[in-house]
C-alpha cells in the first residue's frame, strides 16, 4: 500500500507549492495530505470515512479531552473517530523551533489520546535545512544539518511506555531537496548518522514501519469490534 516513489512525488509537489505560495499558505500541505489520505483509504477500506484538507474538503474537528482539534487526517466510522494522523512538513528554520515542534506534538497527542482515540504523526524533515532571517525569507543565511540530537528525543518518545502523550505511531522521514530544481531524494541514513543509529531510525521511525503499524492497528481494531 505504501509506495516510496509516491510519497517522494507528493513531497516534491508540496515543495513546489511552498516555493510558489510561501510558507504560510496551506497550499503546500495539499499534495502530502492527499497522499496520506489515499494511503489510509487503501488501509482502512470503504467502510470508513477519511477526512482531510483538500481543494474540496476540510479537516475533521475532533473533540479532545481539553479542547477540540482540527486534525490533519481523521478516520471515522459512522461519524465516530477511530484513528487520527498529524502531518508536519518542515521546510526551513527547524532548529530554532525544534523544542516547540516536539512539545506541541506531545500536547496535541495527549489531548486526543486521552479520549481513547489513537493519534499518529509523520514528520518530514530536510536533512540539510535552510535557515532564513526574518528580514530575508528568500536567501538562507546558513544551512543546518539534522543530527542525532535532533532525532534522539523522538526515539526516546517512541521507545517510552504507552501513555497519552506518546503517539500511537511516529515517522520521521528525512529527505534531500534541491532548492533550484525541487528534486527530492531519500536521505542516506547510514551516511548521515552511521550504521547503528541509522538502524534505529529505520526500525522505529521509517515510513515502511509506520504504515505497517497502522495496518496492524486497523486489523486489531476490527478483531476487537467483532
Amino acid at each position: 500500500m505504501y509506495q516510496e516513489k509516491k510519497i517522494i512525488q507528493a513531497i516534491k509537489n508540496s515543495f513546489e507549492k511552498y516555493k510558489e505560495y510561501g510558507a504560510r499558505s496551506t497550499q503546500k500541505l495539499l499534495p502530502i495530505h492527499k497522499f496520506m489520505a489515499d494511503t489510509l483509504k487503501e488501509i482502512w477500506g470503504k467502510k470508513y470515512e477519511i477526512h482531510y484538507l483538500s481543494e474540496s474538503s476540510k479537516e475533521a474537528t475532533i473533540e479532545g479531552k481539553y479542547y477540540p482539534k482540527d486534525v490533519d487526517i481523521a478516520v471515522l466510522k459512522g461519524g465516530t473517530p477511530v484513528f487520527c494522523l498529524g502531518i508536519k512538513f518542515i521546510t526551513s528554520n527547524y532548529k530554532q523551533n525544534a523544542n516547540n515542534y516536539f512539545e506541541n506534538m506531545m500536547g496535541e497527542t495527549a489531548n486526543i489520546q486521552a479520549k481513547q482515540i489513537p493519534y499518529a504523526h509523520i514528520i518530514i524533515m530536510r536533512y540539510q535545512t535552510p535557515y532564513y532571517k526574518k528580514n530575508d525569507p528568500v536567501t538562507p543565511s546558513k544551512i543546518e544539518v539534522i543530527n542525532e540530537k535532533d532525532i534522539t528525543k523522538y526515539l526516546k518518545l517512541i521507545y517510552d511506555v504507552p501513555q497519552a502523550h506518546r503517539p500511537n505511531g511516529l515517522c520521521i522521514f528525512l529527505v534531500n531537496i534541491d532548492e533550484k530544481t525541487g528534486k527530492v531524494t531519500k536521505t542516506n541514513l547510514e551516511r548521515g548518522f552511521g550504521k547503528q543509529f541509522a538502524k534505529l531510525i529505520t526500525e522505529k521511525l521509517s515510513p515502511e514501519n509506520f504504515f505497517k503499524q497502522i495496518e496492524n492497528y486497523k486489523r486489531n481494531y476490527e478483531i476487537k469490534k467483532r
